[in-house]
C-alpha cells in the first residue's frame, strides 16, 4: 500500500511489529463540527494560526477565498478527527501522509483537506507556541518498518474539549465519501494493491446507488452498544455505519466485499456481549460452505457429500481443509507448499501435494475450477449476494448488519433473515443455501 492508502478509501491501520507495539488508526478526513462547542474549538484553532501566521510574517497576502475554505475545512477535519479519537479511547495516535506525490494528485476518493497544504497546516497546529496537536514525523508509509507520520492531541485541544465538554453528539462525519472502490491487480504476491480511479459506467452507477440507499437505511438504524461500569476499554463510534465496496484486481468483477461499519471492527465475543440491535440481543447468521457449493453452483452440479471440507483421510484435519480449498480456488497455479501458517493445522509432515489430490480427487465435478484464479469471481458473486440480501431485508423492515458472508440481526427476526439468506443464495447459485444461526461466539 502506498501513503495514498491513509485516505478515506481504507480502514486498514498500522499492523503491530511487536506484541507492545501501540497501533495508530488511520486519519478520516470526513469529520467535522456539528455543534455550537465543537464549532467554538475549531473556530479559536483557525484565529490562533492566523494570528500566529501574521505575528511571525510568514504570510505576505491573506488566503484567496478557495485557499481560505480548504484551509479551514482541513483544521476542521483534523481537530474533529482527533477530538473523536480521544473520545473513543483510542491508543496511539493518527497517521496522516505528508507526501507531495499523494496530496498533489486529486481522484475520486480524496476530499479537499486532502491537498498540498495539509503539511503546512499540521505543522502550524503543532507549532509549541498554539499546542493544538503533537505530530511526530515519520520517515516513510508504513511498509517494511518505515514510520508513518503520527498525530495526537495536543494540550490546547485538550484544554478545549474539556471547557466545551465535548462529546460524540458535537461531532459528525459527512456521508460523501466514495463507496464504490476499485484496486488495482497486484504485480507479485508481495506487491500491495493501489485504490485505482476509474470512469463511471452503468454498472458502478448501480453500484453506487444500492451502496448509498443501504447506508441511508443503516445511518437510520436503532443501534446500541453497551459499555459497562469501570470499562476503560476503546469506545466504537456507533455512527460510524457507512460500507464501501472494494473491488480487486483492478475489475467489477472482481471481489466487491463490502468494509466498514463500527461492528466489523468489534471483536466477536463483544458482538454477542454488548451489541444491541432494535433493543434487542443479536443473533450471527452465517452461510455453512459458502465458497464449495459457489463451486458446484458454478459448475452446474449438484455435491452429493453433506460436509464439503470432510476429505477422507483428512477428516481431522478441516481446519487445514478449508484453507487450503481457499488457496486452490484463488490461485493461477498448483501450489508448491501448504499456505503459510497453516502446517500446524495437518500432521507433521504432510504434503502440499498429497492434500490437493485428496481434494480435487474427492470433488470430481469442480476439479476443472482449482487453479484457475476462480476465487475473485466467487467472491464478487458472494458480495452480489450481501447486497442483495441486504436490500430485501431492507424492503422488509428488518435491520441487519454484514461481515462479509454473515449478517446479524436482532433475535426475533432470525428466521425470516435466514429464509431470505437462503432464496437469495438459491437465486444467485442455482443451489439451497446452508445457513447457520449463532447467539454465541462460534470462535
Amino acid at each position: 500500500m502506498s501513503d495514498s492508502e491513509a485516505s478515506p478509501a481504507s480502514d486498514a491501520e498500522n499492523l503491530p511489529q511487536g506484541p507492545d507495539r501501540v497501533v495508530d488508526s488511520p486519519f478520516n478526513p470526513w469529520r467535522f463540527a456539528k455543534t455550537n462547542a465543537s464549532q467554538a474549538v475549531v473556530a479559536l484553532a483557525i484565529a490562533d494560526i492566523q494570528r500566529f501566521e501574521g505575528h511571525h510574517g510568514l504570510r505576505k497576502r491573506t488566503r484567496r477565498q478557495r485557499d481560505q475554505e480548504t484551509f479551514e475545512l482541513t483544521v476542521e477535519a483534523v481537530l474533529c478527527d482527533l477530538m473523536h479519537h480521544k473520545l473513543r479511547r483510542r491508543p496511539g495516535g493518527i497517521y496522516v501522509t505528508r507526501s507531495n506525490a499523494v496530496l498533489g494528485h486529486r481522484n475520486r476518493y480524496r476530499p479537499v483537506v486532502y491537498g498540498k497544504t495539509l503539511p503546512d497546516i499540521l505543522d502550524r497546529l503543532a507549532e509549541p507556541e498554539l499546542g493544538w496537536i503533537v505530530q511526530d514525523l515519520g520517515d516513510g508509509d508504513g511498509r517494511y518498518g518505515a514510520r508513518r507520520t503520527a498525530i495526537r492531541p495536543g494540550p490546547e485541544l485538550l484544554k478545549q474539549m474539556g471547557d466545551q465538554d465535548i462529546t460524540f453528539t458535537d461531532l459528525a462525519r459527512a456521508s460523501v465519501a466514495e463507496p464504490i472502490i476499485l484496486k488495482s491487480l497486484k504485480a507479485d504476491f508481495w506487491d500491495e494493491a493501489q485504490v485505482t480511479d476509474y470512469s463511471d459506467t452503468g454498472e458502478t452507477t448501480r453500484f453506487r446507488r444500492e451502496m448509498r440507499d443501504i447506508n441511508d437505511w443503516l445511518l437510520t438504524a436503532n443501534l446500541d452498544y453497551a459499555i459497562f461500569k469501570g470499562d476503560h476499554a476503546p469506545i466504537p463510534d456507533t455512527t460510524d455505519r457507512a460500507l464501501r465496496r472494494i473491488f480487486s484486481r483492478g475489475d467489477f468483477s472482481c471481489g466487491g466485499r463490502l468494509f466498514g461499519g463500527f461492528w466489523q471492527a468489534i471483536g466477536k465475543a463483544d458482538r454477542f456481549d454488548r451489541l444491541v440491535i432494535d433493543g434487542e440481543a443479536i443473533v450471527e447468521l452465517d452461510y455453512a460452505q459458502m465458497g464449495p457449493r459457489q463451486l458446484y453452483g458454478m459448475a452446474g452440479a449438484v455435491p452429493e457429500m453433506a460436509d464439503l471440507y470432510a476429505i477422507p483421510g483428512f477428516e481431522e484435519y478441516r481446519k487445514g481443509i478449508k484453507v487450503v480449498f481457499s488457496s486452490m480456488v484463488f490461485r493461477d497455479e498448483p501450489m508448491r507448499r501448504i499456505p503459510r501458517g497453516s502446517a500446524v493445522l495437518f500432521k507433521n509432515g504432510e504434503r502440499i501435494g498429497d492434500i490437493t489430490e485428496a481434494i480435487i480427487g474427492h470433488h470430481p465435478a469442480i476439479a476443472h475450477l482449482f487453479f484457475r484464479g476462480v476465487g475473485h469471481r466467487i467472491q464478487f458473486q458472494e458480495s452480489q449476494i450481501m447486497v442483495d440480501i441486504l436490500l430485501r431485508l431492507r424492503s422488509q423492515g428488518m435491520t441487519a448488519l454484514p461481515i462479509h458472508d454473515a449478517i446479524l440481526v436482532a433475535g426475533s427476526n432470525a428466521d425470516a433473515a435466514r429464509q431470505v439468506m437462503a432464496d437469495v443464495f438459491l437465486d444467485h447459485v442455482g443451489l439451497p443455501g446452508l445457513v447457520d444461526v449463532s447467539s454465541t461466539p462460534s470462535g
